[in-house]
């Protein structure tokens, strides 16, 4: 199976989870990451994760995730 049919066999997050990975970004780098660190940030936690590997993060869920992250408050 090549790494394009692996990525396929995972549904898309729902906004809840796209929240929880803004809520985890934030609660370990803090709430005042600019955009550019922010994504740094996500990319990381996301990269050993099955189907997000290797360029499986689409610029869909970094923008809902940035926003989720630029929403949250104390």
């Amino acid at each position: 199976m090549d790494d394009s049919q692996h990525r396929n066999i995972f549904p898309p997050l729902t906004s809840e989870q796209i929240r929880e990975l803004a809520t985890a970004v934030r609660d370990d780098f803090g709430p005042s990451l600019s955009r550019a660190i922010f994504i740094d940030h996500l990319l990381m936690l996301l990269e050993d994760v099955p189907g997000f590997e290797a360029g499986g993060i689409t610029t869909s869920l970094i923008e809902s995730a940035w926003v989720g992250y630029a929403g949250l408050t104390d």
